[in-house]
């Protein structure tokens, strides 16, 4: 069955789709992520030595208590994943097995005033969270380039969203004086995805909270989302509530849906407020003209009835009294 579109007389979203809109595009995993893995199944015991930005680092694994996890672990500061944007609906992929079988992968982290600094592993830490599970840390002595490595190589195993990619380059942006092009070339990345990701970042985070997971709103169609929220903030915020409110009461919201649903709504406002009239015609000799601030009834004397007139003008006085002559100067 074809897709209905949340609004009324809304824009075909077929049509829309296909010219602006595309799916999250796929980012290979890195092979250090494979390589990580596979040595961590030599892990036996509780302890293991592992090679980090090519020094070994000795990490013993701990259990953190179920009850104990909110509040003696933390993410590190340098981790890019944005973890207001981790839920149940975010973390789909992960609550099912914790549910089962508990945590199967550590997490990577170091101690810091004996509180637990996760590099990589902020996923699983919510997870663990949410469910009720004991979590499984890692723990090294790691200084930050190996933590940021760490990071890195929890990112390329699950990539961050253009709107966490555009957050980055957006803190880096000033180490090139507000330069995209110089920033582009640092990161290896088009500056045309860089400009993409930063547009992405400034949308608002309740925008990003109705999406499964931040990673369904490419960077091409944050870029379109965040122009048209220009000066339709107002607008866009009301629709993400009515749409939050709707995948709150349990209906099925896809991403291309969400992007569609968006854009129709300031169609909607922006016709609002450029004052579109929508007229209606009544029999042959009256028509209506609505607009945002005024309705302007036209009547042909020549067409309707003598009576409308006398009736009209009784329905008005009734409603607002007695009427009086208007001068014309």
């Amino acid at each position: 069955m074809k897709q209905r579109s949340l609004l009324k007389n809304a824009p075909d979203i077929n049509r829309i789709m296909s010219n602006n809109h595309h799916a999250p595009e796929h980012q290979p995993v890195s092979p250090m992520v494979g390589d990580l893995k596979r040595q961590l199944s030599s892990l036996t015991g509780n302890s293991i030595t592992l090679p980090v930005c090519g020094r070994n680092v000795n990490f013993k694994l701990e259990t953190i208590p179920a009850d104990k996890v909110e509040m003696a672990t933390m993410v590190w500061l340098g981790n890019e994943r944005d973890q207001d944007l981790l839920n149940e609906s975010s973390l789909a992929d992960l609550i099912p097995s914790f549910l089962t079988s508990g945590q199967q992968n550590p997490a990577f982290a170091r101690k810091v005033s004996g509180i637990v600094e996760v590099a990589d592993g902020s996923r699983r830490r919510k997870a663990a969270i949410i469910t009720g599970c004991d979590y499984r840390v890692l723990i090294g002595d790691l200084d930050d380039e190996q933590m940021q490595w760490l990071s890195q190589i929890g990112n390329d195993y699950r990539p961050i969203s253009a709107y966490e990619r555009g957050k980055r380059y957006l803190r880096r942006l000033h180490e090139f004086d507000g330069n995209v092009k110089s920033l582009a070339e640092a990161e290896g990345v088009d500056r045309n995805i860089i400009s993409r990701c930063i547009n992405t970042a400034g949308l608002p985070k309740d925008i990003l909270a109705i999406f499964n997971h931040p990673g369904e709103l490419s960077a091409r169609a944050g870029d379109a989302l965040f122009k048209a929220y220009q000066g339709q903030e107002a607008a866009m915020k009301n629709a993400a509530s009515q749409l939050l409110r709707m995948k709150k009461s349990g209906e099925s919201l896809d991403a291309q849906r969400i992007i569609q649903a968006l854009h129709d709504f300031i169609i909607v406002e922006k016709n609002n407020s450029h004052g579109e009239k929508r007229e209606k015609k009544y029999g042959d000799g009256v028509v209506a003209k609505y607009g945002k601030n005024f309705t302007t009834l036209k009547l042909d004397n020549r067409k309707i009835p003598s009576h409308l007139m006398s009736k009209i003008e009784s329905i008005l006085e009734e409603a607002f009294g007695n009427s009086s002559d208007v001068k014309n100067n």
